[in-house]
């Protein structure tokens, strides 16, 4: 048999060409480890195909499974695929899995016909699959971790439980990978880059983080050895690769653990080799520090969101300001170069009662920001406003609100505009403020670029593009694709197990 794996087509205005799907790369090594597939059996599409190459590698490799995984950013055009898969092959088994359709599987069943929706971690989850296709038998109600059709109901199989041990796992299957293709961050040393997982889950609950895949079910975090993680790292470096985004919600969740992976890392003695990565504000010290400095670790990507206390405390960031800058400063101490992650028009609840950031204080964080630049705190900064994405609190409290912005409605989301928002006037900001604000965060972050440089200017010229779009207002919107008006009546889940 055969099973067709794809990452949803990337347009020339996106970010999605930055790495290939990692979670396929987990799951077509899983496959040939624990199953008799072997790699000729296993065809991979990276987000360099479009829908037409779908179609035509359905046809050339008739495989037995079509399966695609996409995020909540990449869902509009995962739809426009499985749409033009099933026009031609109706009876081709298609699978959807990711961290959108595990969030929101009422979702896909409602605007795409995919046959199985896998819910959490993939690896046993399609082994099984594949075990049951290669014996005829596409009976799945009794697979744990999906979501399936039932006539006019969505049945969701018992959960499957995780990998506990993340070490058992093959590493990805980075053998399939031109890294040429890909454009890597942004903001980088090196050209040649990849991304590796060293954790799975967050121990934190955010209210504007989606989680949905990390959380199925316990234990909610999951760290790889720093062995294990020395060697995939070593393996990239054999590949060509020279720099490496560190893929882990935060690389301190356990200060002695990220201590001990900086160290394996820092043994491996590539002084040519870059990285990058997340990091949460508190736990950290100067050894820390010294050690991502040791490790060739020249830039961390910090989440701020914002200056106020009201409102870190309101979403549950767990952090204070006080914390914020003590932690920029040790970074600075140890020259560790910092992308700050700041985020306006956060909303929580207290009590029941809505609360938002006032114009105040999005503005005395844009102005605190600035502030730490011109400290020689950051480096960068990112902003963007507050986007309510399924699988996270803010989501359903802008729901229960009818917050949702009335022109970017999710099912007429084009990734090319804005973020989908929340409609902020009924809480007194205007869409002059709103978007005036956006702007303003998006000329300081140009700003920044450009006085710190590390910019590759040459490879990511589209983003530019982006920001000068964002910054004048100025969106493309497409047409609605063919079919999304899919099965329109609503599913009702059916929960058994």
């Amino acid at each position: 048999m055969k099973i067709l794996l794809v990452d949803p087509p990337a347009y020339s205005d996106d970010y999605d060409k930055a790495y290939p799907n990692i979670g396929l790369l987990h799951l077509i090594a899983y496959l040939r480890e624990r199953t008799p597939l072997v790699d000729d059996d296993i065809v991979f599409l990276d987000a360099f195909h479009t829908i037409e190459d779908h179609v035509r590698a359905v046809e050339r490799h008739r495989p037995d499974i079509y399966g695609i995984s996409f995020a909540f950013l990449t869902q509009r055009v995962a739809y426009e695929a499985i749409h033009a898969v099933k026009a031609r092959f109706p009876d081709l088994l298609v699978v959807a899995g990711g961290p959108h359709p595990t969030a929101d599987p009422q979702d896909v069943f409602r605007r795409c016909p995919a046959d199985l929706v896998a819910i959490g971690e993939g690896e046993t989850l399609l082994a099984e699959i594949v075990e049951k296709v290669s014996r005829r038998d596409l009976d799945f109600r009794h697979t744990p971790g999906l979501a399936l059709r039932d006539g006019d109901r969505i049945l969701l199989t018992p959960r499957r439980p995780v990998v506990e041990d993340l070490d058992t796992l093959p590493p990805p299957a980075w053998d399939r990978i031109d890294f040429s293709k890909f454009i890597g961050q942004h903001y980088c040393k090196a050209t040649r880059q990849a991304g590796i997982v060293i954790s799975r889950g967050c121990p934190f609950r955010c209210t504007f983080c989606s989680l949905p895949v990390w959380r199925v079910s316990k234990p909610y975090v999951r760290m790889r050895s720093p062995e294990s993680i020395a060697r995939e790292v070593e393996w990239l470096y054999q590949l060509g690769v020279r720099e490496i985004k560190i893929v882990s919600d935060e690389i301190n969740a356990s200060l002695a653990w990220a201590k001990a992976v900086c160290r394996a890392i820092a043994n491996l003695g590539h002084r040519d080799l870059y990285f990058q990565g997340n990091l949460r504000a508190w736990p950290i010290d100067d050894e820390l520090a010294g050690l991502f400095r040791r490790m060739n670790m020249w830039l961390v990507h910090l989440g701020c969101e914002s200056a106020s206390d009201r409102v870190l405390r309101g979403i549950r960031k767990q952090v204070t300001v006080r914390q914020v800058e003590d932690c920029l400063r040790v970074l600075k101490r140890h020259r560790v170069g910092v992308l700050l992650f700041m985020m306006a028009w956060n909303l929580w609840e207290e009590k029941g009662r809505l609360c938002w950031e006032s114009p105040r204080e999005a503005i005395r964080s844009l102005l605190w920001g600035w502030k730490q630049f011109w400290l020689g705190r950051i480096r960068y900064m990112t902003w963007s406003i507050a986007t309510p994405m399924p699988g996270a609190t803010l989501f359903d409290i802008v729901e229960r609100h009818g917050l949702h912005s009335a022109d970017q409605v999710l099912a007429d989301w084009d990734r090319n505009k804005d973020y989908p928002g929340t409609d902020l006037r009924p809480l007194g900001v205007s869409e002059f403020v709103r978007l005036g604000l956006l702007r303003l965060g998006i000329l300081s972050k140009g700003c920044f670029a450009l006085a710190s440089g590390g910019f590759d200017w040459r490879r990511n010229f589209y983003r530019v593009g982006i920001l000068v779009r964002s910054f004048l207002g100025v969106g493309r919107r497409r047409g609605t694709a063919p079919g999304l008006t899919f099965a329109n009546t609503p599913l009702q889940p059916k929960v058994e197990g």
